[in-house]
């Protein structure tokens, strides 16, 4: 399962990202993933909750935010949301393609409370 993988290097990033800060809470950690990141979310929740019992997230809220797939037609060199395979451009029916969004699984934001905060 590389979700778990996965998982612990979004903690890391996420860790080395609040390192400057004197964190006393992490309330949210958001990730952002499309359908062709080749990711079970169920999987990846369950590995956020397993890896960080008895850190700074183990309170923390786990969002995941789904984006779709994202393409360019090679022919009209338009880019549209891909919606279901085959791949067919909107704007000229080509099948001639370029995927350009929909791949990634990121971390997107992560709110807290640090002890500098009045």
């Amino acid at each position: 399962m590389h979700e778990t993988s996965l998982m612990e290097n979004i903690l890391a990033t996420a860790t080395s990202t609040l390192a400057p800060y004197n964190v006393k809470r992490v309330n949210e950690i958001s990730v952002i993933y499309g359908p062709l990141a080749n990711i079970i979310p169920s999987a990846l929740e369950f590995a956020f909750e397993a890896l960080t019992e008895k850190t700074i997230f183990a309170k923390a809220r786990f969002v995941m935010r789904h984006v779709p797939i994202e393409a360019e037609c090679l022919d009209c060199n338009k880019s549209y949301e891909a919606e279901q395979v085959p791949f067919k451009c909107p704007y000229c029916g080509s099948n001639r393609f370029n995927i350009t969004g929909g791949t990634d699984v990121y971390l997107e934001s992560i709110d807290f409370d640090d002890d500098d905060e009045i």
